[in-house]
């Protein structure tokens, strides 16, 4: 009996310190004021994790497979992760543009690889909750909502949703393609679905390897083609500066890179919940996919720490102006200036991207950005430790003591200046 009485009181304690623990780390009572709230402002929103989605690659490119949580799961991932994944959000009124219609996006692109653009798009522009990227706490909570698509889910079953592959008979299926966290409100009405980013480092994660392959062929000027030293991701390098436009194009807009799987995963989800509200957020290299497919079906996209994905979306064919002006476009980036590759200078024979093998070679956004100064407010440094999206949260978002900087067009930005793209060599 005596045992029985220790072990609930041990239970009871463990209980009680965890959530002491778990609310201290969201507390703000000692945070500076926020800024004032948007007038059209829409209120608050919980959204709780509900799926966890994930699409194969280049090794399993029929593989889609949902992990479902209720009340009881998400309660013992949280137990074994030790963070939350419930948040708060608020919404404002704004407007989105939007395809007219399912086949506007794909128009536009053949369009666009055959010379014959349009200034006009089949778009609409409609009114619709959008985040409130003014709102402290809803910045904040989008934050942790992409550390969270970081956890490596340790409870609860896989369902086969394509191809009948069976746990065991795929050895090796978690290390290819792409991973996506579904977050909901009580009634279904809001979606917001957190992309994970870049797994990088000995230990951090089984997708490392083309994780890497598709930040080098999304972010690289020409392949990864930095030196003679370096193996190209794609044959479309020529010689010295000079790079085949056309190859480089048509490597991208691939089934099984993460472009196109990351939009046929963002179709699966919502189509799953045809009445509802969708928005995207991820940090990185998820930041930067889920910018990619907000573009491409007009989607409100939230996103932390990116590199820079102008140019892949240009390499894509995506919508962009004189067509649809970037201040049009629903993408915010939020980022510092001491994160080596928000600001696209994470290249160099010295940088840690070249060590790693990486070739981030871009630096310009879609949509708007917000640039924290940290390296004049705190008198930070560059260093590729800044760019995890815990420090973006502890140390930036959460004790930022001035008003979060405002979102700006970047607009005297150019990607890979040095660099000679020569098209029509594949006719």
């Amino acid at each position: 009996m005596k045992t029985t009485h220790f072990l609930v009181s041990l239970f009871t304690f463990s209980t009680l310190l965890f959530f002491l623990i778990h609310n201290t780390q969201g507390s703000t009572d000692n945070q500076p004021p926020h800024r004032p709230f948007s007038t059209n402002s829409q209120g608050s929103k919980t959204v709780t994790l509900k799926h966890v989605f994930h699409h194969g690659g280049s090794r399993f490119p029929n593989l889609l497979r949902r992990k479902d949580f209720n009340k009881d799961s998400l309660r013992t991932q949280e137990l074994l992760s030790g963070m939350t994944f419930t948040h708060t959000v608020k919404a404002t009124n704004g407007t989105n543009v939007k395809p007219s219609n399912k086949h506007t996006v794909e128009e536009f692109q053949e369009k666009s690889k055959n010379d014959q653009i349009s200034l006009i798009m089949d778009w609409k522009e409609e009114h619709e909750l959008l985040p409130d990227v003014l709102d402290r706490e809803t910045v904040i909570s989008l934050a942790k909502m992409t550390y969270n698509a970081y956890t490596e889910i340790t409870d609860g079953d896989w369902y086969d949703l394509g191809e009948n592959y069976g746990v065991n008979s795929s050895f090796g299926w978690e290390d290819d393609g792409v991973r996506g966290h579904v977050f909901s409100d009580e009634d279904n009405d809001l979606l917001i679905i957190s992309i994970k980013g870049t797994s990088m480092g000995f230990g951090a994660g089984p997708t490392v390897p083309n994780d890497k392959f598709n930040d080098n062929l999304l972010f690289s000027c020409c392949c990864a083609k930095v030196d003679p030293t370096w193996t190209t991701v794609c044959d479309c390098h020529i010689k010295g500066f000079d790079c085949n436009m056309d190859c480089v194009q048509e490597s991208v807009d691939v089934r099984e890179r993460y472009y196109t799987v990351t939009r046929n995963l963002f179709k699966v989800i919502a189509d799953s919940y045809p009445g509802a509200k969708v928005w995207l957020t991820g940090h990185s290299l998820g930041g930067a996919l889920s910018a990619l497919v907000g573009l491409t079906y007009g989607i409100p996209v939230v996103a932390y720490e990116s590199p820079g994905e102008r140019l892949p979306a240009k390499r894509l064919h995506l919508p962009g102006p004189p067509a649809l002006p970037y201040e049009k476009m629903n993408i915010w980036h939020i980022g510092h200036s001491a994160d080596p590759i928000f600001m696209g200078v994470c290249n160099g024979i010295s940088s840690s991207c070249y060590a790693g093998g990486y070739a981030m070679e871009t630096k310009c956004h879609l949509g708007k950005s917000s640039m924290f100064d940290v390296i004049g407010k705190y008198k930070w440094h560059l260093n590729i430790q800044n760019h995890r999206i815990r420090v973006v949260i502890d140390s930036i978002l959460d004790k930022w003591e001035w008003e979060y900087p405002e979102f700006l067009v970047e607009s005297e930005c150019e990607d890979c200046g040095a660099w000679n793209f020569i098209e029509n060599l594949n006719s």
